[in-house]
């Protein structure tokens, strides 16, 4: 679900079964072109098709955090939106990149998972993102 379909009765009935936020990161720095502000959004979007169907019934996907690369303090900004949120009573944590990220870059920042881009900047496979859904669900 996105955050903005729940109110605060429908919240608070179905919070114990919405258990993981996502949240989408889009790593712009400002520097880029329009066309490649809108590639990096189209980039999210595949990502979080692959999360955000599939798991409607578990997840609450959030507003996007569309400026600050990982590098250029990207990377506290979502370390410390991933500790709120576990706060505020999400079990689980899970980063939707519109870039490459790995499972060292989820342990940065406290997030439970990380998807992304792959390293050649191709989509995960939906399989693969499904069972890393799945393992975080079942603690492996």
């Amino acid at each position: 679900m996105k955050f903005s379909e729940l109110t605060a009765d429908q919240w608070a009935e179905l919070q114990p079964y919405l258990d993981t936020a996502v949240v989408p990161v889009t790593g712009l720095s400002g520097g880029e072109l329009p066309y490649e502000a809108t590639e990096a959004l189209e980039r999210l979007r595949d990502v979080l098709d692959l999360i955000e169907g599939p798991f409607k019934g578990r997840t609450v996907t959030y507003p996007a955090c569309h400026y600050g690369t990982w590098n250029d303090g990207g990377e506290q900004h979502a370390a410390a939106l991933c500790r709120k949120l576990k706060q505020s009573g999400f079990k689980y944590v899970v980063l939707a990149a519109a870039f490459y990220a790995d499972a060292t870059r989820a342990e940065a920042v406290h997030a439970d998972l990380m998807i992304g881009l792959e390293q050649d900047g191709a989509l995960p496979e939906a399989a693969a993102v499904s069972e890393a859904v799945r393992r975080l669900w079942l603690g492996r």
